[in-house]
């Protein structure tokens, strides 16, 4: 039952013009990223039309994202400084704190208050009160 086949096996080229073609073809299939798409056209083909629309749409708009243009950062390298305000109703006490509080950063004894008063203590406080 195990006789060996009597007719001749067959042999591949390892020599010649052919074999060096069958190769060459072999070496480009390998290096081509392609070459599925190629050889199986079929399977690569879209399969719904909405679905690669849905897609296109997308990979369009994350590209659009990157050609808007910034906003610009409009803050200022100072802010401007503190602003306080003492409201109530009369005979509380307002203008009374206002003056101790004038007194305490100033030094200064307020003696009549007509407007809005601005009050800086030095050029330290000043500088902190723009850092904040």
């Amino acid at each position: 039952m195990d006789e060996p086949d009597p007719r001749k096996p067959h042999r591949k080229a390892h020599s010649g013009r052919k074999a060096e073609k069958k190769e060459a073809k072999k070496k480009k299939f390998l290096n081509d990223p392609d070459a599925a798409k190629k050889r199986n056209p079929k399977a690569f083909a879209i399969q719904s039309a909405t679905k690669a629309e849905r897609r296109f749409r997308r990979t369009m708009d994350i590209k659009s994202k990157s050609f808007h243009v910034p906003k610009v950062d409009r803050t200022p390298a100072r802010p401007p400084p503190a602003i306080v305000v003492i409201t109530g109703p009369p005979k509380v006490g307002k203008t009374t704190l206002l003056k101790c509080l004038a007194k305490n950063f100033s030094g200064q004894k307020l003696t009549s208050i007509k407007g809005p008063v601005t009050v800086i203590s030095g050029k330290k406080e000043k500088d902190n009160i723009y850092r904040m």
